[in-house]
């Protein structure tokens, strides 16, 4: 008898390493990154966020155990949090791009997300 494969669905729900839930961002949810050099903010598009961290597409890469700085803000509307977060992952998209993933020093109050999520 031999033994079934592991649905890759079953696989996903145990990789799980986020420890609050993933909200999908409100329409132009960014974060504006603090700017090493003092040229241009580097800007990021949140993929989706929780009371401990954030998933961001970056045109730059952030190696594991770099500290960002900077601020989600909405670019419609004059929502501006001020953030901090440590980089857990990062993984190169065919596009050029970077998907980063990762978690804030202090985690959000649900008051600090309601400008940055959906409903």
């Amino acid at each position: 008898m031999s033994a079934s494969p592991v649905p890759a669905a079953a696989l996903a729900v145990t990789d799980e390493r986020r420890i609050a839930p993933r909200r999908q961002p409100a329409m132009g949810t960014v974060c504006r990154l603090d700017s090493p050099d003092g040229g241009p903010a580097p800007l990021a598009l949140i993929w989706n966020i929780s009371k401990t961290g954030i998933s961001m597409l970056l045109s730059a890469p952030q190696p594991a155990g770099t500290v960002l700085l900077g601020y989600l803000e909405t670019m419609v509307g004059e929502a501006m949090l001020r953030v901090a977060m440590k980089v857990i992952h990062l993984k190169p998209l065919d596009t050029g791009d970077y998907f980063i993933g990762a978690h804030f020093e202090h985690p959000l109050t649900a008051e600090q997300m309601k400008p940055f999520v959906v409903g």
